[in-house]
């Protein structure tokens, strides 16, 4: 791949050049806010306000920041026009498999359509695979544009995925007849044939950067929320199967000590699937909605019954991204 010409940082230039986090960071977020002001949930909006607040710290506080690791390592480039910032490609690393995620791709609508996201994806791919062995990105579902982008350059689609929420404020439903019961280490292998089956990883693994992996499939500790990992909360629970091998459904459950909301995931096995997601959906809301938190996830689209389900218990889309991947 042909790397494109890095610029040295200049007041006054225009052209590419490596992100520089103290000095950029403040147009950077003004970018990505003007360029993605149409999907950006409250996550999204909250990390945007961190962004600017580390800006106008200054030094000292990016510094404090990243020693507590309270800021991720972002690198990049950014596109500049005359001084200004106007195009941006973040990356930063995986956390693991020596991958780096490639987001806020961004150019202001003025200066589209004239091969820039194009030369700062170029650049950013160019130095990952001297860093890493893969890369990864989401990309809205609609945006043909980005899709044919990056297919050109060499991703690959893995799945879609829906993230769906259910506010805080809806009545909890009343509870239905199903057994659900905290995985136990007896479990844990048909707990991981239900995972690879229904979420495999050549098609996004368990969603986001989250891979289908046995040592992530573990029992939940004293019957709760007990592995507590970091400030993390994490646990599994299943609807047993009717040969107690492999269950036919299963709920992952993570609370992070601070959050505001609830994250889960649901599997079900394909031969229950369109028969035992009401019921599963409705224990969920009604065990864990209790707790006055919202319930986030991010689901395969694909899976219309579990849709379907959701949409029964309140529960509203908010954006459909297609995760990608590139091996180098």
């Amino acid at each position: 791949m042909a790397a494109a010409r890095v610029v040295p940082a200049q007041r006054s230039f225009s052209g590419l050049r490596p992100f520089n986090a103290r000095r950029d960071l403040g147009d950077v977020a003004d970018l990505i806010e003007t360029c993605f002001a149409a999907t950006l949930d409250a996550r999204g909006r909250a990390a945007i306000q961190e962004m600017r607040l580390l800006h106008r710290i200054g030094p000292l506080g990016w510094l404090v920041g990243r020693l507590s690791r309270a800021i991720p390592p972002l690198g990049g480039f950014v596109w500049v026009e005359s001084g200004q910032v106007v195009g941006n490609v973040s990356t930063t690393p995986t956390g693991g498999g020596r991958g780096w995620i490639i987001a806020n791709v961004a150019v202001y609508p003025a200066y589209r359509r004239q091969g820039i996201a194009r030369q700062l994806m170029r650049a950013a791919l160019d130095w990952t695979a001297q860093n890493g062995r893969f890369a990864v990105l989401q990309v809205e579902a609609d945006n043909g544009a980005a899709r044919a982008l990056y297919e050109d350059l060499g991703f690959r689609e893995l799945r879609t995925f829906t993230r769906w929420r259910r506010a805080a404020h809806y009545r909890q439903p009343e509870p239905e007849s199903l057994r659900l019961q905290p995985v136990t280490w007896r479990d844990r292998a048909g707990l991981v044939a239900l995972a690879e089956q229904v979420r495999p990883n050549d098609r996004g693994g368990m969603g986001w950067l989250r891979p289908t992996r046995q040592r992530d499939l573990r029992p939940v500790w004293g019957g709760g929320l007990g592995q507590l990992l970091g400030g993390q909360q994490t646990g599994y629970w299943i609807v047993p199967g009717p040969d107690q091998g492999e269950p036919a459904a299963a709920l992952r459950i993570e609370r992070r000590a601070g959050g505001l909301t609830t994250v889960f995931d649901l599997l079900v096995r394909p031969d229950r699937q369109g028969q035992i997601e009401p019921a599963l959906v409705n224990a969920l809301v009604y065990r864990w909605g209790a707790r006055r938190h919202p319930l986030v996830t991010e689901h395969p689209a694909d899976d219309w019954a579990a849709s379907a389900a959701f949409e029964q218990h309140y529960f509203r889309p908010e954006r459909t991204l297609v995760h990608m991947r590139l091996e180098f």
